[in-house]
């Protein structure tokens, strides 16, 4: 974690203003976004769904449950930046 953070500061240190503005905005609207939809689409599964279906991605555990739950709020933020990062860029070109 500490070589990722480490190489994180230096990318972020070498990205010209345009391009540190696009990361903010996408991850501040894509992410909050995605994480918004993917809370409202996983609570929706896990108290309206048959629990076939919950169990059979998320385990039978309670932490199994949570840690699908979270990688799966991770993927959505990460689908949803990519998104508004691709968008951002095509709005300015």
């Amino acid at each position: 974690m500490a070589t990722a953070l480490g190489g994180g500061i230096w990318w972020w240190a070498k990205l010209d203003e345009a391009a540190r503005e696009a990361h903010k905005w996408a991850w501040w609207w894509g992410g909050s976004a995605g994480m918004a939809i993917g809370a409202v689409l996983l609570l929706t599964l896990m108290t309206h769904g048959e629990s076939a279906i919950v169990s059979a991605w998320a385990g039978d555990t309670p932490a199994d449950t949570f840690g699908a739950g979270i990688a799966a709020i991770l993927l959505f933020q990460l689908v949803g930046y990519t998104i508004a990062w691709a968008w951002w860029w095509l709005r300015r070109r």
